[in-house]
């Protein structure tokens, strides 16, 4: 009785979000994702990122939402350009959830271009665009349904009465803008915005149903501060899914000690997500190398059954440079 009811709780909770979008708590870790106006402006020529997240499994067990993500872009022409440059990148995710194992496989391509506004790429103005295929599936051999139900209990071998197909797909666009600026070399700061499912186009697993994924809009936003051998970053970013009206804000700030002359860094953070979850996170940079574990610790409704456990992730980013010089003029702030 207790199962059921957490499973109650967590759908009735989790139905009100009706079609949102995946999202990670380190959202700085996965840029493709974020805004495709990011796509190829790095500190060096080509950037590759990994990205994992394990939500809910406190209270479904094998069947908690995992989202596995890996991008990669590059910058290109920067010399050419006078560090102004073309950026390219590629995105693949894959989210599974539920019993039903239902299964969002997105394969993204994007577009942008850096406009460099001074100095030696010290300022950009990007702009961005992305597409590619969404394909959604579900399980159904996993799921119960009313008519299952019999004077015995549920029946796997009775029909579903459900006539949906188990599999759909679509073609999905987003757009966004950015602009990153570094003042000397201890002053950095970035924000940009993007408008994602452009065409706002239908989902749905029955093909009578005119299911509309809403667009969603984010603003976000960071500043890096640096210090005799400590930097501090705080961070914030807003997401809002139209008409179904769902709203993420997500705020707070990371702290950076240099380990080896600024070689490398290890970072200590926090963030809240409003009325949803605290978020501490640890991170660590060696060189080219980028890596963060955090956790969201559930402080929303469902904390009386998830007894505040919330989801665990990792990234994992790799800067490359294939010229001979280091490093461009440029950092990248980090979010998380």
């Amino acid at each position: 009785m207790k199962r059921i009811a957490t499973v109650i709780i967590l759908v009735c909770t989790l139905g009100s979000a009706k079609a949102q979008d995946v999202h990670f708590s380190q959202f700085g870790a996965a840029p493709m994702l974020l805004n495709p106006a990011l796509s190829g402006l790095s500190s060096c020529t080509y950037r590759a990122a990994l990205n994992y997240r394990n939500q809910w499994a406190s209270i479904v067990g094998p069947s908690s939402y995992q989202t596995y993500a890996g991008s990669f872009d590059i910058g290109l022409f920067r010399q050419a350009f006078n560090y102004s440059m073309l950026g390219l990148g590629l995105m693949v995710f894959n989210d599974v959830s539920g019993d039903g194992a239902l299964t969002n496989l997105t394969m993204m391509g994007s577009l942008a271009y850096h406009q460099n506004m001074g100095g030696r790429g010290a300022h950009y103005l990007s702009v961005g665009i992305q597409g590619g295929l969404v394909q959604k599936s579900v399980d159904y051999t996993n799921l119960v349904f009313e008519s299952m139900i019999g004077q015995n209990g549920v029946d796997p071998n009775l029909p579903s009465g459900e006539y949906g197909s188990d599999a759909f797909s679509y073609f999905d666009l987003n757009a966004g803008v950015n602009w990153r600026s570094r003042i000397g070399n201890n002053f950095a700061f970035q924000f940009g915005a993007a408008y994602h499912h452009l065409g706002e186009p239908t989902e749905s697993f029955y093909s009578q149903v005119d299911n509309r994924l809403n667009a969603r809009y984010s603003g976000y936003g960071s500043v890096k501060l640096g210090f005799d051998k400590i930097v501090i970053i705080p961070s914030a970013i807003y997401m809002l899914q139209t008409q179904s009206s769902n709203e993420e804000i997500t705020t707070g700030a990371t702290v950076g000690f240099s380990l080896d002359k600024g070689a490398s860094f290890l970072y200590l953070g926090g963030h809240y997500r409003l009325d949803d979850a605290v978020i501490p996170s640890i991170g660590f940079d060696y060189n080219n190398i980028q890596f963060g574990l955090s956790y969201d610790i559930n402080i929303s409704d469902l904390s009386a059954v998830s007894a505040y456990k919330g989801g665990i992730e990792l990234s994992l980013i790799y800067v490359g440079c294939l010229t001979k010089e280091r490093k461009y003029t440029i950092e990248c702030p980090r979010f998380m």
